[in-house]
């Protein structure tokens, strides 16, 4: 060690800014002050840059150890500056945090791992650190918050939001997933089981005599999916009776949505999949 300059081990470092070891392990790795090899902690040069280095300890063997200057590191001290979670990139955004975390998922930035998320090469190349929390250890990512303002997640993001004809006729609708649908309706519908990776399918035939057209179908759970919307025509609210009464007196199984309820998805989607055996 430098003489005179007092330094303290990565444990220490962790105690004194409110992290567990393993969390402040994972942050400097992030920050590439360390690697992994060999089952053992080493130093970078960014992190010899940063004035680490080893201590042998007859008790404790060889270990890292860094100034208490340290302590007073941006990179450490005050991440919120620069960096926010999945929860703060939805407030700005208007989405939930769960939603994010599909988004980026869905660009293979992170990928699910036990309860949390692991960040992917591709997310440590956007900037994403490695995080864990303290309390519960699972792990999750925080991001650099002008994330929001990246082209490739922008465009997720734009895409998941909105939906825009394509057909030229302008009656069909592009889905994240790649089906063609016919109403904006059915792209939210569609874009939110996409994402929860729920496997469906669009347009599918009841299994009856009778030719009717569901708007979705779930083969896992076996339950089908309608969207009723405002329409008032006559011959609309006909077909809609006539299909209601198909589903119950072939004892088929549906979820049904109404207009109002587009923007509460993330409640009744996932209430309404338990009741028929899928956990999502």
């Amino acid at each position: 060690m430098v003489e005179g300059l007092k330094k303290i081990s990565t444990s220490a470092l962790a105690k004194a800014l409110g992290k567990s070891s393993r969390q402040m392990f994972a942050e400097l790795e992030a920050l590439g002050w360390l690697k992994r090899a060999q089952d053992q902690w080493q130093l970078t040069r960014k992190g010899e840059f940063e004035q680490g280095s080893y201590h042998q300890s007859e008790r404790y063997g060889r270990y890292i150890v860094w100034p208490e200057s340290v302590l007073e590191h941006r990179a450490l001290v005050n991440p919120e500056d620069q960096l926010t979670t999945a929860k703060g990139l939805g407030l700005k955004l208007g989405l939930s945090a769960s939603r994010v975390n599909q988004l980026l998922a869905d660009l293979g930035w992170i990928s699910p791992w036990l309860k949390g998320w692991r960040m992917t090469l591709q997310g440590e190349a956007q900037g994403g650190i490695q995080q864990e929390d303290a309390s519960t250890a699972i792990t999750y990512v925080s991001w650099p918050k002008q994330l929001t303002e990246h082209v490739v997640f922008k465009r997720s993001v734009e895409q998941f939001k909105q939906s825009k004809p394509e057909h030229p006729t302008g009656m069909r609708y592009s889905a994240m997933d790649g089906h063609v649908l016919r109403s904006d309706a059915e792209v939210k519908i569609d874009n939110w089981l996409y994402l929860a990776g729920i496997a469906h399918a669009c347009h599918k035939p009841l299994p009856l005599d009778t030719l009717a057209i569901a708007d979705f179908y779930i083969p896992q759970a076996r339950v089908y999916i309608e969207f009723w919307g405002s329409e008032n025509a006559p011959t609309y609210l006909t077909d809609k009776m006539h299909k209601k009464t198909l589903y119950e007196a072939n004892h088929l199984d549906v979820i049904e949505f109404e207009e109002q309820d587009l923007k509460h998805l993330d409640e009744i989607l996932p209430r309404e999949l338990r009741r028929f055996g899928l956990a999502c």
